[in-house]
């Protein structure tokens, strides 16, 4: 008897398996980040292209992004985090320049693990105009397995991507974060939600998993129109946010518990306007 819930944020639709009646773990809340357009907020439906095309500017309305229309794509980057290795006992896996590893919990409690600095990406001033949009692909090996001689059903492996976006503009300390009510600090975090699996075991039940992901922009990891609307820059300050310096700090978060190993890392492609 086991309940199984999964739910991934790629090019593979969001997907819910139940398998038979029992109680519901807890599930992570969704994600909220500038990438994910707000319920009610989506443009009316667009005008030709060719009527578009003809007018000396559009609307957020007619396009939903009309900071970026018409412009070409920038590649911007690319980078590969360190692996991230989740083991019960770590000494057989000491870190090196591009792994880490992180003791698991004994069964059933839970691993919070929160990783930062495991990739850089350093912008010149004025390397995009309005927009950070990003492909993230992770790649996930992990098993559950069921330890603790009774059936549990809290197994969980949530791991996503954590983008910090920093910038002097976000020095100013009468700038404050509205998510936090704190000043930025000069800088920005923002989480990619990617895969959550959440489900019951058996006694001395195993599941191995191993996947390739990939999900792309939609809205983007920050925009100057999330920098107004989402975190309360004026014009003139988002304007100057895209004429500085950007460093984009690749990091990830998350939580597993009742599993007995598992190994994770992630690609990361920048792209602006």
């Amino acid at each position: 008897m086991k309940r199984i819930i999964i739910a991934v944020v790629s090019c593979v639709s969001l997907a819910s398996l139940t398998l038979a009646a029992a109680p519901r773990p807890a599930v992570p809340a969704a994600e909220s980040s500038p990438d994910l357009i707000k319920r009610g907020s989506a443009p009316a439906a667009a005008r030709p292209l060719a009527v578009m095309a003809a007018e000396a500017a559009v609307t957020e309305e007619e396009v939903g992004d009309a900071d970026s229309f018409g412009r070409n794509v920038r590649y911007l980057g690319l980078a590969q985090t360190d692996s991230l290795n989740f083991q019960p006992d770590c000494a057989p896996f000491p870190p090196d320049e591009f792994s880490r590893c992180i003791t698991l919990a004994p069964s059933p409690a839970l691993t919070p693990f929160d990783e930062s600095d495991l990739a850089l990406i350093e912008l010149p001033a004025k390397a995009t105009k309005s927009l950070l949009c990003f492909t993230v692909t992770p790649l996930y090996d992990f098993e559950f397995f069921n330890d603790t001689g009774v059936p549990q059903n809290n197994a969980q492996f949530n791991v996503r991507p954590i983008i910090t976006i920093e910038n002097e503009v976000l020095d100013d300390p009468a700038l404050i974060d509205p998510m936090t009510g704190l000043p930025f600090g000069g800088q920005i975090t923002v989480p990619l939600s990617t895969y959550l699996e959440s489900r019951s075991l058996a006694v001395d039940e195993r599941a191995f998993k191993r996947m390739f992901l990939t999900r792309s922009c939609i809205a983007g990891v920050i925009s100057k129109r999330s920098l107004i609307s989402n975190y309360a820059l004026t014009e003139a300050q988002a304007n100057q946010f895209f004429k500085k310096p950007i460093t984009v700090r690749l990091g990830a978060q998350g939580n597993l518990s009742l599993v007995s190993f598992a190994n994770y890392t992630y690609g990361f492609r920048l792209y602006g306007d």
